[in-house]
């Protein structure tokens, strides 16, 4: 092969992997000009067939690898066994949704009647067919009387 043509494959190859890393930005801006309320809904939909102990619509939003993961049954006992504060919560709060690729990441803040907050991170992941959480991680429980930061006016 002679140099010239060496120089040709070398460039194509070139204008090629640019040509992919714009089409993946692309893909990415895409994503996340998704509105936050939209992945809000996904959580809420699951907090509610929580509360109404519909585990099969609950399950119905957590994404295909999370239930590769879990049957359906497994995933009733998780949700019994490892989240009954936060189906306990009188009010549910989201903080600012950040994006990194084609997962969403959520805090909520989960108030119980007593007064306690428990944080939680969800991470959502893109699908074909919608957002579907594909993570909880629940942090350490705030007392009552732990004072958060912001203005209070």
């Amino acid at each position: 092969m002679n140099r010239t043509a060496k120089l040709c494959l070398l460039a194509a190859l070139f204008v090629l992997c640019a040509a992919a890393a714009l089409l993946r930005e692309t893909i990415d801006r895409r994503h996340q000009a998704t509105p936050p309320a939209q992945l809000y809904e996904v959580v809420w939909k699951q907090l509610t067939a929580f509360r109404e102990s519909d585990y099969f619509g609950a399950y119905h939003q957590v994404s295909s690898g999370f239930q590769e993961r879990l049957n359906i049954e497994e995933f009733s006992d998780l949700a019994r066994s490892e989240y009954p504060g936060l189906l306990r919560a009188a009010r549910v709060e989201f903080g600012p949704v950040s994006f990194t690729g084609r997962e969403a990441h959520i805090p909520a803040y989960f108030f119980l009647p007593e007064g306690d907050i428990i944080p939680s991170l969800y991470r959502l992941v893109r699908e074909d067919n919608g957002w579907k959480i594909d993570s909880v991680r629940v942090l350490k429980r705030w007392p009552a009387n732990r004072r958060l930061g912001g203005l209070r006016i």
